[in-house]
């Protein structure tokens, strides 16, 4: 595969991650604009249904003694009477035209309610501009992060055709470096450590293409829960983000009213613990109807009685607390394309069952093994064994693999090394055995040493005597018992 299809395949929360943002930011600026038009929408009528209420009213028609009734001061005037009958009913330019039936409101009341009413459009404006202007905010960090990740990823390209591959050319080595950075801050942040991420990514340079942001809103959040105990922070962030919560069926904010009534039962305060059910649990009982019963029901228990009770015995454990944490960033990770468990653990945990065998981790072996780490064998629980093929025997003296070009030999004790380990122990025997036997020389000097070459020679020439091997030539020590054996006593093995 190439570079550049190996770092999509594995860097995909990368990419994720901000352009979820973005589509939850297009979606936000959607709201507001729709709602920016209601409000414009509504200044072409400051005053709405009420404008009629600011008219004047009519002049009331006066009864005169034979029945007929006539409007007071009907008679025109001087003007008006040279001027026709038309100037009579005619209105003047800019008089208000009478309503029959409105209130008479005052002038200054009429001016008084439309300035109030555009000071509150007005301000609704002002809000969806601020809400407007935090969106774009947000939209430019996002793609400020999409830019930065892209020419990480980028630097990472496939050689040209007909190239060989330079892990130095392309810059491998380097990104891989900042790989392994990354991973570790999406640990640390994942474990807590914000601070130290936070160090670490400035250090490194990678603060784009690490999602701090995401665990620093949620580090106020787990804080409430776990040290303060307290839900509230939780529970706004589940009213802000409801409809996706939604989606994913969690069951998040439901936990959380129950852990707030068990608060207050907690506190034995009873009749606000009614109330709470009422208002927030009672919606959800259509969906979680055992566990509001098993809720409700520990109203009923006094304190010595729930403790008893192992039922209701677990509700009122400081563990809720944790696993209301965990439950919280298991649906955070998911909002945000996260993968559920740190990348560092992921790869780890791939590395450990390409190296998983049904020996692994038992005592006596292989001092590389990494699996004989108690850390190690915790992640690699539940994880298949690795699946060769073809059998591949590493030589303990040489750590060469042996293949056909160096194959293996079985000794009399039943160990097996490789043809280049074999005769390279038995040159070491050899020129420790010329070493002992040269007193004047400098070979001789340093086996007449104490614990020196020529002491192990001496040794193992007294153990080759007791065997009955000759004293030198084909002969050697196996390294992992001791036990002399000579070269005739050797026997190939062959690898299936």
């Amino acid at each position: 595969m190439a570079a550049s299809g190996v770092a999509e395949t594995l860097e995909g929360p990368l990419l994720r991650v901000p352009f979820e943002s973005l589509k939850r930011a297009a979606k936000d600026r959607k709201a507001l604009i729709d709602e920016a038009v209601e409000h414009v929408s509504a200044l072409k009528h400051p005053l709405g249904s009420g404008a009629a209420a600011c008219t004047p009213a009519a002049p009331t028609p006066a009864a005169d003694a034979s029945g007929d009734t006539e409007m007071a001061d009907a008679s025109p005037g001087p003007d008006l009477a040279s001027a026709g009958p038309s100037a009579a009913t005619t209105p003047a330019p800019g008089a208000r035209v009478a309503t029959p039936g409105a209130e008479v409101v005052p002038e200054g009341g009429c001016r008084e309610a439309s300035i109030e009413r555009l000071r509150l459009l007005l301000s609704q404006l002002h809000g969806v501009k601020r809400k407007l202007g935090e969106v774009s905010r947000i939209e430019a960090d996002d793609c400020e992060r999409v830019r930065a990740r892209l020419e990480y990823l980028s630097t990472c390209r496939p050689p040209p055709s007909g190239v060989g591959v330079d892990p130095n050319a392309g810059g491998l080595i380097p990104w891989t470096r900042q790989r392994l950075d990354l991973l570790l801050v999406d640990h640390l942040l994942r474990s807590g450590y914000h601070d130290t991420a936070a160090k670490l990514a400035a250090t490194a340079r990678i603060q784009p293409l690490a999602d701090a942001h995401v665990f620093e809103a949620a580090r106020v959040v787990v804080d409430a829960l776990l040290r303060d105990h307290d839900c509230g922070p939780a529970l706004t962030w589940c009213a802000e983000n409801r409809s996706r919560l939604v989606k994913i069926k969690s069951s998040l904010e439901f936990k959380l009213h129950v852990q707030q009534f068990i608060e207050l039962v907690r506190r034995e305060d009873r009749l606000a613990a009614i109330t709470y059910a009422r208002t927030n649990l009672a919606p959800w009982a259509s969906s979680y109807m055992k566990e509001l019963q098993r809720a409700v029901a520990a109203l009923a228990f006094p304190p010595a009685l729930r403790q008893r009770c192992a039922v209701y015995r677990v509700l009122f454990e400081d563990s809720q607390w944790r696993a209301l944490a965990d439950l919280f960033l298991k649906d955070l990770y998911r909002l945000n394309s996260l993968t559920p468990e740190s990348l560092l653990t992921v790869h780890l945990q791939a590395g450990l069952s390409a190296l998983k065998t049904p020996y692994s981790g038992e005592p006596g072996g292989s001092r590389e093994d990494p699996l004989r780490l108690p850390a190690f064998r915790r992640l690699a629980a539940g994880l298949p064994y690795s699946k060769h093929m073809h059998s591949k025997l590493l030589c303990a003296v040489t750590k060469e693999i042996m293949s056909d070009a160096n194959p293996p030999f079985v000794l009399p004790n039943g160990m097996v090394y490789s043809q280049k380990g074999v005769e390279q122990l038995m040159a070491q025997q050899e020129a420790a055995a010329g070493g002992g036997g040269g007193g004047n020389g400098k070979a001789g000097g340093a086996a007449g040493g104490e614990g020196g070459a020529g002491g192990a020679g001496a040794a193992a020439q007294a153990a080759v005597a007791a065997a009955g091997a000759p004293p030198g030539g084909n002969w050697g020590v196996c390294p992992a018992t001791g036990q002399v054996f000579r070269r005739e006593e050797l026997r190939r093995a062959y690898i299936a």
